[in-house]
């Protein structure tokens, strides 16, 4: 483990503990100290950054920019400035954009070699000869950028050619390797260079927005060595930031290994394949389709699979026993909750009719109107066929007259004359519910109130449940 020296005017607030410096005008300092995912708030109440100290400070960073060549002025706004001096990452902020002067200065504790990491050899043999897609995911200070310093080292050490693209530049590394930043060139100039200049590793510090997105995808898509960091609280939720920015299909191209570093270290190492398969849980195999497996590195089973599901990319949880082997009925049940929605959604475009779904396993039961079914199912059930091809699920095709009903005792009132609403009054467990009413051929969702009673304005409504009266189907809260 390397300390880290700055040599700036900033050297006074830090020690080797000090993570952060938080300033803020005639406010006490605070600073952060520990290491990654271990650290707390410490205030001296004696120690005050007056207005004039703040002033000062900040006059002597900016000649210090002039003055070092490690020094830059990444971001020079009207109120908000961000520089990189030495080790130190700053942060400056003006009223009225901030409600003070206040200044965040971050620096690294240390520098660590990639074997204080103790990785396992199978895992550091996949990240230094295999992985050629690497995400480095993780909370805001959880470590991502001290390991991947640690894995730049290792590329430098193989005489790797390695440039980084960093927005501040503030990655501490050998005078070897060439640094670039957003703040001097564009998106699309930086991808140019890269391109002509083709670097056996680039190391994207780090991926925030949709070009930061495109930008790794083109960049990797030509075969350049990528090592992307990425803000993530788990570790699956840095792909799923890829989805939507980047087709499905190809995500495992771009990304094949993601780490998950917490506290300071590697917890998880997830792995991505492309496959065509029936996804778990559901039965039939015409429902096969291409499917993203992510696996766990470490634990060595697949752990999620993605896939388009009606017109959404699902990524769905595996769940496994004690031995490894795969549990079906929690996924199915993820399923329902998870793409229930667009799948309505897609069949109110489609069927002509009021209709209601219940998903069930790999499953879908839909319930319409009498007069309907034929013209749903279609001449020798190709309709159906076709529409289930859409949605993805096998389709039951039932009537209104074959949903379970509801038991429970109910009231109506009023309604007799104009502006009386109609009141359906229901047993205390309705209070606050979706209430879902079949009236002859038609669905009604109405809301009931703290009493447990429902009030129907709509006076077409209120004759139509008087003459045809009605029955509860579904209550959801």
């Amino acid at each position: 483990m390397e300390t880290i020296l700055g040599n700036s005017v900033l050297d006074k607030y830090f020690d080797e503990q000090t993570m952060s410096l938080h300033l803020k005008a005639d406010r006490p300092v605070l600073r952060k100290k520990g290491t990654p995912g271990n650290w707390q708030p410490v205030v001296d109440p004696n120690e005050i950054m007056t207005k004039e100290n703040f002033n000062q400070l900040v006059d002597a960073l900016f000649k210090e920019v002039e003055t070092r060549d490690d020094a830059f002025l990444e971001i020079n706004r009207e109120l908000s400035k961000v520089m990189q001096v030495g080790p130190y990452r700053i942060v400056i902020v003006y009223a009225p954009l901030s409600d003070g002067m206040e200044m965040t200065v971050v620096k690294p504790v240390k520098k660590m070699s990639m074997e204080e990491y103790q990785l396992d050899p199978e895992l550091f043999d996949l990240l230094r000869n295999k992985a050629k897609g690497i995400l480095i995911s993780g909370a805001p200070g959880s470590g991502k950028s001290t390991f991947a310093g640690a894995l730049i080292d290792v590329y430098h050490k193989d005489n790797h050619i390695i440039k980084t693209i960093e927005s501040p530049r503030d990655l501490m590394l050998n005078d070897d390797i060439v640094q670039y930043s957003f703040t001097y060139g564009s998106h699309d100039e930086v991808r140019d260079i890269l391109l002509l200049s083709r670097p056996d590793y680039t190391i994207y510090d780090e991926v925030r927005n949709k070009p930061d997105f495109e930008l790794y995808k083109d960049l990797r898509l030509t075969g350049i060595g990528l090592v992307g960091v990425i803000h993530a609280t788990k570790p699956v939720d840095s792909i799923q930031r890829f989805i939507g920015s980047v087709e499905m299909g190809i995500i495992p191209q771009v990304i094949d290994t993601v780490l998950f570093i917490d506290k300071g270290q590697v917890s998880e190492v997830l792995q991505l394949e492309l496959t065509a398969k029936v996804p778990d849980g559901m039965m039939s195999e015409e429902l096969a389709r291409p499917v993203i497996v992510v696996s766990s590195f470490l634990q060595k089973r697949p752990l999620y699979e993605i896939y388009t599901f009606g017109e959404q990319v699902v990524v769905m949880p595996i769940s496994t026993d004690a031995e490894g082997n795969t549990k079906t009925p929690t996924k199915t049940q993820v399923v329902s909750q998870y793409a229930k929605e667009g799948i309505q959604r897609k069949l109110t475009q489609i069927l002509p009719c009021d209709f209601l779904i219940e998903i069930k396993g790999s499953e879908l039961e839909l319930y319409i109107p009498e007069y309907y079914k034929g013209k749903v199912i279609g001449k020798g059930g190709a309709a159906i066929n076709e529409l289930e091809k859409e949605i993805g699920l096998r389709i039951h095709v039932k009537t209104f007259n074959d949903l379970p009903l509801l038991d429970a005792k109910i009231d109506i009132a009023g309604g007799d004359r104009k502006n009386d609403p109609l009141i359906i009054s229901l047993p205390e467990e309705y209070r606050n519910k979706t209430i879902c009413l079949l009236v002859d051929d038609g669905l009604i969702y109405a809301k009931s109130n703290d009493q447990a009673n429902i009030l129907i304005n709509n006076r077409e409504t209120s004759n139509l449940i008087k003459k045809k009266g009605f029955v509860i189907v579904k209550t959801q809260n």
